[in-house]
């Protein structure tokens, strides 16, 4: 079974965005470890944001690339028949 361009890019969208936002989740655990206080200055809100729309963005991708799997799957058994 050979991957086409979209689910390839798929693959690597997903991928990317899991590992944004485990980077984020470590940085906001060791920010929360060493300066507690910094919680309102600038760049933390950001990070803070990325995982709670990253993952779900990402498992939704997750979610849409099963179905482009399997309904190629479907659709190579029916053609093999």
């Amino acid at each position: 079974m050979t991957f086409n361009r979209t689910e390839r890019v798929l693959g690597f969208m997903i991928g990317g965005i899991f590992v944004a936002g485990i980077l984020c989740i470590i940085a906001m655990v060791v920010m929360w470890l060493t300066v507690p206080s910094a919680n309102g200055s600038m760049p933390w809100p950001v990070i803070m944001a990325i995982p709670l729309i990253g993952l779900p963005i990402g498992m939704v991708l997750v979610i849409v690339l099963l179905g482009i799997t399997w309904s190629k799957r479907a659709r190579e058994n029916r053609s093999a028949r």
